[in-house]
């Protein structure tokens, strides 16, 4: 498999806007690993896109990716799915008018549920537009591009709001869990991993975010072969920065690492 992260970041990109603190003043100075993007990830040989935050162009132009056949939904937030216009749009001949290039859009149920309540431009897009040509899926499901497979992935199994995605090829498993991992109730029946890339977690107590110390708990119990922590904010850089270096001395045991914008990946 060839992988890479397009963005790393969390809800708030990095540099957040308006924002001089040393961090996003160092990431608008230096760019490149300092600069962060909203969470997305990209299956190279396949075209497949998980995930497009409001930030999804600059995210595709700056890894010179040409071509998203396939698109897939984890959940229904801003910074994963707000994108789509931009994205979606890109196929649409305005001059003709109609579309130039339609992207098979992969969306859990419930998750489609939601974001038509959050995001109503998702009709016009598929439907009057027609550049993106939906397919709901639930927990379970399976897709297949050839000799890859991508399962659905409930954090409550059916009719989950939350949902990561398993992919398969070669014997070789990739389990794609960004955000809000903290209700990833199905997370123990996943093992024998060859990569888990997993959102970072909190150092600070957060009611509705999982901690980082409990999900080392949850990598020892299920040891994937590495792990790749994504989805990283900009306070957490702001206020904990040091507690990232830290963290590779204290749990030296496991194989982990911090992601950034552009980071490639073989399996």
């Amino acid at each position: 498999m060839d992988l890479q992260i397009l963005g790393s970041g969390g809800s708030m990109t990095i540099p957040r806007p308006l924002c001089d603190c040393a961090v996003c003043s160092k990431a608008r100075k230096k760019g490149g690993k300092y600069k962060r993007n909203n969470a997305s990830f990209f299956i190279k040989d396949k075209n497949i896109l998980i995930d497009c935050g409001e930030d999804i162009a600059d995210s595709l132009n700056r890894n010179n990716i040409s071509k998203v056949d396939n698109l897939f939904i984890t959940h229904w937030h801003p910074d994963h799915t707000f994108g789509l216009r931009v994205l979606l749009e890109s196929g649409y001949n305005f001059r003709t008018p109609g579309a130039d290039k339609i992207i098979e859009v992969y969306i859990p149920k419930k998750v489609f549920e939601d974001l038509k309540a959050k995001f109503p431009v998702i009709d016009h897009l598929l439907n009057f537009q027609k550049t993106g040509n939906l397919h709901l899926i639930e927990d379970g499901d399976e897709l297949e591009f050839d000799d890859l497979a991508i399962e659905a992935v409930g954090y409550n199994g059916a009719g989950s709001d939350h949902y990561a995605y398993l992919i398969k090829e070669n014997n070789k498993r990739v389990l794609y869990a960004p955000c809000d991992t903290i209700d990833f109730n199905t997370y123990e029946k996943i093992l024998n991993l060859d990569l888990l890339i997993h959102e970072c977690g909190m150092f600070f107590d957060h009611k509705t975010e999982i901690k980082f110390p409990n999900l080392i708990n949850r990598l020892r119990a299920n040891r994937p072969a590495k792990t790749i922590f994504t989805h990283i904010e900009e306070v957490e850089l702001r206020l904990y920065g040091e507690s990232f270096k830290k963290a590779k001395k204290d749990y030296s045991d496991l194989k982990f690492d911090f992601a950034f914008d552009g980071m490639k990946i073989k399996i």
